[in-house]
């Protein structure tokens, strides 16, 4: 998961290129349809990555993780200080998962 987490921190320009352009697909309904496919095909593949390295947890296990996550990337990218004082990317994903996986 840290190895994720650094894809999408690592150039920032991306991860922030695709925020607005969710922002962007509440004002436009047909890229609306279209960013939506294509999320939910990407959690779909994950998933499926999930299950096949058997990796512990299941779909909502991955979900969780994907929504926990994106928003540390976007408190990471967008106000960095907000979460500084908790730890580093790399400490605050390590402890997401920890959490996600134990409740399992």
């Amino acid at each position: 998961m840290q190895a994720v987490v650094h894809r999408l921190i690592h150039p920032p320009t991306v991860y922030l290129a695709l925020l607005e352009l969710r922002l962007e697909a509440t004002r436009r309904p047909a890229l609306r349809e279209n960013l939506t496919r294509r999320v939910s095909e990407d959690i779909e593949d994950n998933i499926a990555f999930h299950e096949k390295a058997e990796m512990p947890g299941d779909r909502r296990t991955v979900t969780l993780l994907h929504l926990a996550l994106n928003w540390l990337v976007t408190e990471h990218l967008t106000l960095p200080g907000v979460l500084a004082a908790e730890g580093t990317p790399d400490e605050l994903t390590a402890l997401v998962v920890e959490r996600i996986v134990s409740e399992e």
